[in-house]
């Protein structure tokens, strides 16, 4: 793992356009990791990120390193 970027365990899911939201911390810049869900159920949801948590954080680390950002700064994960 890169030990230039790091995951914090606050995880939030918005309902209404059905997405998980984590943050990374990249050389003192917060980056929004966002994840669109077909999971509709806040609950399920979360437990679906707990469960593949380190393979959503492998992804992002991923992403960050090719700096594949979306115009708002944030990066877009493939649901797993």
């Amino acid at each position: 793992m890169n030990q230039g970027i790091l995951f914090n365990d606050q995880i939030e899911f918005d309902v209404v356009s059905c997405t998980l939201t984590f943050n990374a911390m990249v050389s003192g810049m917060i980056v929004p990791c966002i994840i669109t869900t077909p999971i509709n159920e806040q609950s399920k949801a979360l437990a679906h990120f707990a469960q593949h948590q380190f393979d959503y954080e492998i992804q992002a680390e991923q992403l960050i390193e090719d700096e594949v950002y979306q115009p708002d700064g944030s990066i877009k994960l493939a649901f797993l």
